[in-house]
């Protein structure tokens, strides 16, 4: 056992558990994010939402042990999951009233697009050699796995191909792609095979 390790079970059980809520909530408030996030951004967040469960804590003094605890790690994530859907949107708004043109923690094309709110409806992937992926129409494969599309946070594509374009030109639909016994068809594309993605956003 590492000596932080050992430092984190020595402290008292509601430290422990503010902490770990603090980072569980973090965890949730920037699902997505955390890839960009460097160790201070990582620490000073977890402690905001550490000191919520602390405060939690001191609400229910008196209540039974388990209640706290509880009443910790609920009170984090609900915080979390309000940042996150509410919080975090109005303060790029305001950032953005103010004339910063964007600051949410990403900073990668990629990744943004990962995470924008809006529905991929079709997409086009490029590869480097000279081949092109394509999924047409998004709206039959809404019942699969992630809807037909998962866009990879290192850039890699997985995806239901229904045609593929040739180097030479050639089209080629895909058939059966979907199997009542078998199950789905998808493509992975790693990263460093493409050289332009094209999405269709709505």
């Amino acid at each position: 056992m590492t000596d932080a390790a050992a430092g984190f079970f020595n402290l008292s059980i509601l430290v422990q558990v503010a902490l770990g809520s603090g980072y569980l909530a973090y965890v949730t408030a920037y699902a997505g994010y955390r890839r960009d996030h460097n160790i201070s951004d990582q620490l000073f967040i977890t402690l905001v939402f550490s000191s919520i469960a602390l405060f939690t804590a001191k609400l229910l003094v008196g209540q039974s042990d388990y209640l706290v605890l509880l009443g910790m790690v609920a009170a984090s994530l609900a915080c979390s999951v309000l940042w996150r859907a509410l919080g975090l949107p109005s303060w790029q708004w305001i950032l953005e009233e103010l004339g910063v043109h964007r600051e949410d923690g990403v900073h990668s094309g990629w990744a943004s697009l990962v995470q924008t709110k809006m529905g991929v409806s079709q997409i086009t992937v490029y590869l480097n050699d000279g081949r092109t992926l394509h999924l047409q129409d998004r709206d039959p494969y809404r019942e699969l796995p992630w809807k037909g599309i998962y866009l990879c946070g290192d850039g890699s594509i997985t995806m239901i191909v229904d045609s593929e374009t040739l180097p030479n030109g050639t089209e080629i639909e895909r058939v059966d792609i979907s199997d009542e016994d078998w199950g789905a068809r998808f493509s992975h594309i790693p990263a460093s095979q493409i050289s332009r993605v094209e999405l269709r956003l709505k």
